[in-house]
């Protein structure tokens, strides 16, 4: 995969997160009305998605998910994790938990778009010099 593809890969991750999790925050959590009805006892299935929507961000859960998610891949370089790691971040950085979530976004983002080594590839070495060279 090219590096342009990983970058529109990765944007695509974060525009999608960031869309639900918008859509989420001002179509589910902040509206009074929502608030109320679900307050209420309403057993509505918006109010049963609304409630884990809020227990995400308590305790900045989605944010310790997140950079869990991104040390993991980073220490793995596993791109699926990162991917993960990357939606649950732009999503945190929509519901409120930026302190963890930033982070977590770039060090996923960094496993994204690295560019992977060949399995049998060396590192760069340093060609040893002769004195009399």
């Amino acid at each position: 995969m090219t590096a342009r593809w990983r970058w529109f890969a990765a944007l695509l991750i974060c525009a999608i997160a960031l869309a639900l999790a918008a859509a989420a925050r001002h179509g589910l959590i902040e509206p009074a009305e929502v608030s109320a009805r679900c307050d209420a006892g309403a057993a509505d299935a918006w109010c049963v998605i609304r409630a884990w929507t809020i227990q995400s961000f308590v305790h900045q859960r989605i944010g310790w998910f997140a950079l869990g998610a991104a040390c993991v891949s980073a220490v793995t370089a596993w791109r699926s994790v990162a991917g993960v790691a990357l939606f649950a971040a732009c999503a945190g950085l929509a519901l409120y938990t930026a302190a963890l979530c930033a982070p977590a976004a770039l060090l996923a983002l960094l496993v994204l778009v690295r560019a992977r080594q060949p399995a049998g590839a060396a590192s760069t070495s340093i060609k040893p010099q002769n004195a009399s060279d």
